[in-house]
């Protein structure tokens, strides 16, 4: 866990930096020169350039020339802004590609390659926009990432230096994920739907080529095929559009067939594979194809419900099909690890919810009341791990709404909820024992949805936008009081953590003090950072990467929201920003050199 909050620190204070000193020029003083407007970033730039020519780790190098690369593209806005050039935006962006040429061949550094791609992505929707509309723009961006997926790998040969795996994965990801969504909606749309088809083809075939038949990247193999699908089905929705003029279920059922087929290729593509890591992500995403399969299967049931005249009535039978199905699909099919019957025993009660709703106008306490006992009887008899995950939230719902129907608390229901939430999540780090068990750990997995989620919608105290001011006046004024143990539980919870994982006793007391301050400062001004900090702790406690990840941007919302906040000026944020970023690489350092040897006794 030490190593992660060095790294936290270190990431956070070059993120900090950027921020600060983007703000700082984006402000531009009216009594500084140009000569001084221009300054702050070109020196920025230099310095990055000096310490990553004298600093040695690969990690500070890099991390020091992708600041410098950023302060590129400032130093370019600040110089417009200066001379008022009135050069379109997109002549900004590709002067910036054009200098992040330079780096980018010097060092190779993939932090600096992404960022030129994503550069010149941005430059060409920039350039797109003066000519076109819609949903092509975004699509004839994204094929630059296909582009440089296709060059990068001829380049790489012929020049003989050293292929970056890291970055041309990083680039596969942003282009399948670009390409995918922006071609679905430009084949839809019908301004430029025949350029697009042609284009989405060759593209496909063009990465595919490349990226599967000459690198043998079996992602890339995968991420093709799913493309294909996508693309049958945005065809047939074309069809249905313009070409034929019949019933829509015939439509879906074409859909669905594509979709299919696209399951069946995945899984046979990969069927004598031995990698894990390749198995791990094709399970992903064939789970995402078959619930978005299973949804067209939905579509195809009400459609042909509908034809037979059932109306509304149609709801109720979709919900027992549903409902039906994912308890017999777990049992018979073995889909025990499958994500199928989940979506069908979701949607079921999605349905059934809908038509005692709309259709029997019952009451949404009673409605809930009823969604949750059954959802309870099947937690007890379907052996489908997932429904863990919505154990706790789902009764946290039913409990927020009894209270507010039910009750006359004069403290919002929020405040029990993550009381309780915090009480259970307290004591499962008290007893470890409970973190033994499967099925516990999912549930608090649900638990911590909880906290992650409910903090970063409504506990923004302390005037963070017009629409939380609102809130605020609706809050009785002791409710302070309730924030103190809030903040107090969350200080326990978190010592305790950072008592019994660190051995360094003067380790203890610093990262104690700093967490006392963090939590203070998070009473003070921004309550919710408390919980999101808090997670990051027992994510780090649990050795859980994706708790960290999603913890950790949820720590980067909440900060973004309380910097960026509609009362700080943009000078204001510069300041606020900067100091941080400099107390963030202060505290790296500390930790870095004041507890040397620490690492082999976490």
């Amino acid at each position: 866990m030490f190593e992660k909050i060095k790294k936290f620190f270190l990431f956070f204070s070059v993120i900090f930096l950027i921020a600060g000193v983007t703000s700082f020029t984006a402000y531009n003083w009216a009594t500084m020169s140009n000569f001084e407007k221009l300054a702050v970033p070109s020196v920025l730039v230099i310095v990055g350039l000096v310490a990553y020519l004298l600093l040695e780790k690969e990690i500070y190098q890099n991390l020091t020339i992708f600041f410098s690369s950023f302060m590129i593209g400032t130093l370019f806005a600040v110089y417009g802004q200066v001379y008022q050039t009135g050069a379109d935006v997109w002549i900004l962006f590709r002067n910036w590609a054009i200098f992040l040429i330079i780096p980018m061949i010097a060092t190779g550094y993939y932090s600096v390659m992404t960022l030129f791609s994503i550069v010149v992505a941005i430059s060409t929707s920039f350039y797109l926009d003066l000519y076109l509309s819609g949903s092509i723009v975004l699509f004839l961006a994204s094929l630059i990432f296909g582009i440089i997926l296709m060059v990068y790998p001829l380049l790489q040969k012929r020049f003989n230096f050293k292929f970056n795996n890291i970055f041309y994965n990083t680039i596969t990801g942003i282009f399948y994920i670009a390409f995918i969504a922006s071609g679905f909606f430009a084949i839809v749309d019908g301004d430029y739907s025949l350029i697009s088809i042609m284009l989405y083809i060759l593209f496909v075939g063009g990465v595919y080529t490349i990226g599967y038949a000459q690198l043998k990247k079996i992602t890339i193999k995968i991420l093709s095929i799913t493309s294909l699908g996508f693309f049958g089905v945005a065809f047939i929705i074309k069809m249905a559009e313009k070409i034929f003029f019949i019933d829509i279920s015939l439509y879906i059922l074409l859909a669905l067939s594509v979709m299919i087929g696209t399951i069946v290729g995945i899984v046979k593509s990969v069927k004598e594979i031995e990698n894990e890591n390749i198995k791990k992500f094709t399970n992903v995403v064939v789970s995402s194809l078959k619930v978005f399969a299973f949804l067209l299967l939905i579509a195809l049931v009400a459609s042909i419900l509908s034809s037979l005249g059932l109306g509304e009535g149609s709801l109720i039978v979709i919900a027992i099909i549903l409902i039906v199905f994912s308890y017999f699909a777990a049992r018979m099919l073995n889909f025990e690890k499958d994500k199928l019957e989940v979506v069908a025993f979701i949607a079921g009660l999605m349905c059934l919810a809908g038509y005692l709703g709309s259709y029997l106008e019952i009451k949404p306490l009673t409605v809930l009341l009823i969604i949750t006992i059954i959802y309870d009887v099947f937690w007890f008899i379907m052996p489908i791990r997932a429904l863990d995950l919505l154990l706790l939230p789902l009764h946290y719902c039913l409990l927020g709404d009894f209270l507010v129907k039910k009750t006359f608390i004069d403290v919002n229901y929020y405040y029990i909820i993550i009381f309780i939430a915090l009480i259970i999540e307290g004591y499962s780090i008290y007893n470890k024992n409970l973190l033994s068990n499967e099925k516990i750990k999912r549930i608090l997995c649900g638990n911590e949805v909880t906290l992650v989620i409910m903090p970063t919608i409504w506990l923004y105290f302390m005037g963070r936008g017009s629409f939380i001011i609102a809130a605020l006046r609706e809050i009785p004024s002791y409710s302070v009081y309730y924030n103190m143990v809030f903040v107090v539980l969350t200080t326990i919870i978190g010592i305790y953590i950072i008592v019994k994982e660190i051995k360094n006793q003067t380790l203890k007391i610093v990262l104690s003090i700093m967490w006392i301050a963090l939590n203070y400062f998070a009473y003070s001004e921004v309550l919710s950072l408390a919980i999101t900090l808090l997670l990051m702790l027992i994510y780090a406690f649990r050795d859980s990467k994706w708790g960290l990840a999603v913890s950790t941007l949820s720590t980067g919302y909440v900060i973004s929201i309380y910097y960026f906040s509609v009362y700080k000026t943009l000078l204001d944020k510069s300041i606020a920003l900067s100091i941080s970023g400099c107390l963030l690489l202060v505290a790296y350092l500390v930790l870095k050199y004041g507890f040397k040897g620490v690492e082999d006794n976490e």
